[in-house]
């Protein structure tokens, strides 16, 4: 079934063809915390990596998933890039190009510009709803989770000032947040978070991931102390 694609795509339209209402996704994320938000994003972005998985042989989807994971350790860490657009068109790479541009966008601004975050969220959920075989699937998966999130990771009051030029970002998102906590067949596990987010900095880093931001870049957006290391918060 995932190989049948029935749904329109219109690379100069884009979401004019879509017909998903995300004001429910939105809501929920209102009462998260950032850290939150971005997991959530990319648990949306994953929907749509894995509906056209098999269907295209581009590597940069799956390397954007892991980038994006180390980044909810600390937004600098997913370095900014752009792809160009007439390289990616079609009913699959359109797609794919829309989620990477969307997540990244949301991920790269999020903390300082709620608004970016909030704005990929809400175009993530409606392009994973149009492009999937089975809208019902999506969402079957979304009410809980949207209730877990809300339960575990409330939304987090930020000091403006304690942190005046971004030097710890890291520590103004709330607390780490796991793959697993988006399997609402697993408990929540802070242990097995840590250890899944160590492992994905790790490999990032070993396999020398495109979009892994690296030490010198990380020197340019004034992070202090060694790079790619868990916070102990």
């Amino acid at each position: 079934m995932r190989r049948n694609l029935r749904f329109i795509w219109d690379d100069a339209r884009v979401d004019a063809d879509f017909h998903a209402d995300s004001t429910a996704v939105l809501d929920a994320a209102e009462d998260i915390s950032i850290r939150a938000r971005m997991a959530l994003a990319i648990g949306l972005y994953e929907w749509v990596v894995w509906r056209f998985d098999g269907l295209h042989n581009h590597t940069e989807p799956e390397q954007v998933l892991q980038a994006s994971w180390c980044s909810t350790v600390d937004p600098r860490y997913l370095k900014y890039f752009e792809f160009e657009r007439r390289q990616w068109t079609g009913p699959i790479d359109g797609p794919l190009w829309c989620a990477m541009t969307h997540l990244s966008f949301g991920l790269n601004n999020g903390y300082a510009y709620e608004g970016d975050l909030y704005s990929a969220l809400g175009f993530l959920y409606r392009l994973a709803a149009h492009v999937l075989p089975e809208r019902s699937v999506l969402d079957r998966w979304m009410q809980p989770i949207l209730i877990r999130l809300g339960q575990h990771y409330p939304v987090q009051t930020i000091d403006p000032f304690a942190d005046l030029f971004d030097y710890r970002i890291g520590e103004q998102l709330g607390p780490l947040i796991g793959r697993d906590v988006l399997d609402p067949a697993l408990p929540p596990n802070m242990a097995r978070d840590r250890q899944f987010l160590s492992e994905t900095l790790a490999n990032a880093v070993a396999t020398k991931n495109p979009f892994l931001a690296t030490p010198e870049d990380l020197k340019d957006l004034d992070f202090e102390g060694e790079p790619y290391l868990l916070p102990h918060f």
